[in-house]
């Protein structure tokens, strides 16, 4: 598709708006525990805990099937 005459690109904006939503994206999976690449930042514990974890005793007490 041509450019209209006498119109920039704005490329390097668009670059630069997506570096920076990347960023927040990367500092917030951090915090919240999705990835862990800075030791010691973020929440304490998980964020996204699972409803129900089985015990190592819940599992033995199980009959076999």
């Amino acid at each position: 598709m041509p450019r209209l005459v006498g119109q920039r690109s704005n490329t390097g904006a668009n670059i630069t708006s997506l570096i920076i939503l990347l960023a927040i994206f990367g500092v917030l999976s951090e915090y919240f525990g999705v990835i862990d690449i800075v030791p010691g930042f973020g929440r304490e514990g998980q964020y996204f805990q699972l409803k129900f974890r089985a015990t190592n005793e819940q599992i033995i007490q199980q009959p076999n099937q």
